[in-house]
Order: C-alpha cells, then sequence, then structure tokens
C-alpha cells in the first residue's frame, strides 16, 4: 500500500492547521480595526468605519490631554532613524577596523561586545536611569537614541566584523596603489562592496529600536515624548477600558513603517542575509 498520499496529507493538513494558528491573530487585527463596535470575537463586521483611524489625529483626554497618538509614531520615527543611522556609522568604522588592523587583545574586545550583546536590557536600566537623572537626559530623544545605539551596536558590529573580513583586500590595495589613501579606498571601493551588509546592519537596528519597550519606559516621562511601543501600553487605560478597534487601528499604523522599509530593501536585506549564513 502507499503510504505516501496519506502521509502528504497529514503534512498538509498539519501545515494549514499550524498557518491558521499564526495568521488568526492577525486577520482579527486587522478586522477590529474597521469594526466600529470591535471587541474580542472574531467576526465579520456589518460595517466598516474609518473612526479609528481618524482618532489617531484627535487629541486624547485624561492625563494625556493634547496629546495626538500620531505624534508617537512620528517619535518612534525620530528615534529609530537616529538610533538605525549612528550605529550604523559605528558599527562600519568599527568593524573595519576590526577586520583590518591587528593590535593587542583584539580577541578580547570582540568577546567583550558579544558578552555585552547576550546581556539583557533590564541589567543595564536602572543605571542609564540614574545616570541620566544626573546628566539631565532623561525625557530627550537624543539621550533614548544614546541608550539605544549602546544596546544594539554589539550585534551591529560582529556582523559588520563579518562583512568585511570576507571582503579580500585587493581591491583595496590596488586602489592605494593607485592613488588613493586608505580612507579614499574605503569609501570608494570597500564601503560599495559591503552595501547589502551596511543595509542589513541599518534594517536591524531600526527594527530593534523600533519594537523597543523597557528602555523608553523607563526613559521617557511625557505623554508628548512616548514611543509609539510605549504610547500604546498606556493606551490600554486612557478610556477606563480596552478600546479593541482603537488600539488595533494604532498597531496597523505602529506596524507601517517597518513593512514599507523592508519591501524597499528586501532585495539588499536577502543578499545581506545570505551574506551573514555564507560566512
Amino acid at each position: 500500500m502507499n503510504r505516501r498520499p496519506i502521509f502528504l496529507l497529514a503534512a498538509h493538513t498539519l501545515l494549514a492547521i499550524v498557518f491558521i494558528f499564526f495568521i488568526s491573530p492577525l486577520i482579527w487585527l486587522v478586522i477590529s480595526a474597521f469594526d466600529p463596535e470591535a471587541s474580542t470575537e472574531f467576526r465579520i463586521p456589518s460595517t466598516i468605519t474609518l473612526k479609528w483611524f481618524n482618532s489617531m489625529f484627535e487629541p486624547l483626554g485624561g492625563v494625556r490631554e493634547g496629546v495626538l497618538p500620531v505624534t508617537w509614531i512620528i517619535n518612534s520615527l525620530i528615534i529609530a532613524t537616529a538610533t538605525a543611522t549612528l550605529v550604523t556609522l559605528l558599527a562600519i568604522l568599527s568593524g573595519y577596523s576590526l577586520a583590518r588592523y591587528k593590535f593587542k587583545g583584539q580577541s578580547a574586545v570582540v568577546k567583550m561586545f558579544v558578552i555585552l550583546r547576550l546581556m539583557p536590557a533590564m541589567v543595564v536600566a536602572l543605571p542609564i536611569v540614574i545616570i541620566y537623572a544626573k546628566l539631565n537626559l532623561l525625557d530627550t530623544f537624543h539621550g533614548l537614541v544614546l541608550a539605544l545605539s549602546a544596546l544594539i551596536l554589539p550585534f551591529a558590529l560582529l556582523i559588520a566584523d563579518g562583512y568585511f573580513r570576507a571582503l579580500p583586500t585587493e581591491f583595496e590595495e590596488a586602489a592605494m596603489i593607485d592613488g588613493c589613501s586608505r580612507f579614499t579606498a574605503f569609501v570608494r571601493v570597500t564601503l560599495p562592496l559591503a552595501l547589502p551588509g551596511v543595509v542589513t546592519i541599518w534594517l536591524l537596528s531600526f527594527v530593534t529600536a523600533w519594537g523597543e519597550f523597557l528602555l523608553p519606559l523607563v526613559m521617557m516621562r511625557s505623554p508628548y515624548t512616548y514611543p509609539a511601543a510605549v504610547g500604546i501600553y498606556y493606551w490600554f487605560g486612557v478610556y477606563g477600558r480596552v478600546e479593541y478597534g482603537r488600539i488595533s487601528a494604532f498597531s496597523l499604523l505602529f506596524s507601517l513603517p517597518t513593512v514599507l522599509i523592508f519591501l524597499v530593501s528586501r532585495k539588499f536585506l536577502a543578499r545581506g542575509i545570505s551574506g551573514l549564513v555564507v560566512r
């Protein structure tokens, strides 16, 4: 008896169950964002409304009076973009230095960065708050960007180091023979070759900073400076009840920038991740 059809049917059934299990929350989220009577029930609404999306541009009441929900998304865009750009710049320069120059204690430096990357944010949250309070950096965008950059940089540096080590040095040497300085050869030759890795570092840094919750929670004190991850957390008690439609609409807007950035940079990201696997 040929058992292959039975095996394929069982495998496809299991995959379908797993797919439905993971896609159902997303479907509920999309439906609830357009449901005027959104609740925890999974149902198709009789009418479709945009009032939950319109409420993103309406001031909140209560302790957050005057704050527009869309402001939190703009804050997240500013913080995540600045963090990703700073992390990418530092990771490129540091990774290139580690890959091209040898110095005493280099291995210890790399191991230190690995240990720092494994350290959870909860461990450093309290010391950062104490230091920032003395430096008047609490509730500031630049203070949060510096903290997030320090948290993300070790992982980004490891990626950059791996990419630059895999690139041959012959191209740089040829450029320097033709009259380029070390820095000019790096900018004109090495950096374009490492572009997939650079895009990967920037995108991963952006996504990490975009979804970071703990550090913004303890560092940002004013509702006007909340990023979206913190804003949606406090939103659960704004009206004394959970408004599922409003939160669903905000969640869709919150996820839109990362989706758009992924679609724009997916070619570089695919090459970058495949390069990581090869390395």
